[in-house]
């Protein structure tokens, strides 16, 4: 079972190192976004303004419930890690490429 609390925390220090790995979380990056949001502010780290991609979001499956979630962005972040490189450009479940640019970065 994933903490929600340790997981922002986890991904708070990781962003903090290098805070492009945003991109990595592909199209869970604003529901982690908003999770993170619920401990910390953008005085934390200053990726966590109000930028949200309606474009980007829908392309997230619906997860079953919280741990469903924080499961598919673990899993979607480290397959980006490995094979999209910090990549702009990504790729969604169905196949498709999709741009993710956070305004807040």
């Amino acid at each position: 079972m994933i903490n929600p609390k340790q997981f922002a925390a986890s991904t708070l220090e990781l962003l903090q190192a290098n805070p492009r790995n945003y991109r990595n979380f592909g199209t869970h990056w604003y529901f982690v976004k908003a999770l993170m949001k619920r401990f910390y502010t953008a005085d934390n780290l200053y990726l966590l303004g109000d930028f949200d991609d309606p474009s980007v979001t829908a392309r997230m499956e619906p997860p079953d419930d919280l741990q469903s979630a924080l499961s598919g962005a673990v899993e979607e972040y480290q397959e980006n890690a490995c094979f999209g490189m910090g990549a702009v450009e990504l790729t969604d479940d169905a196949g498709e490429k999709f741009i993710l640019i956070d305004a807040d970065a």
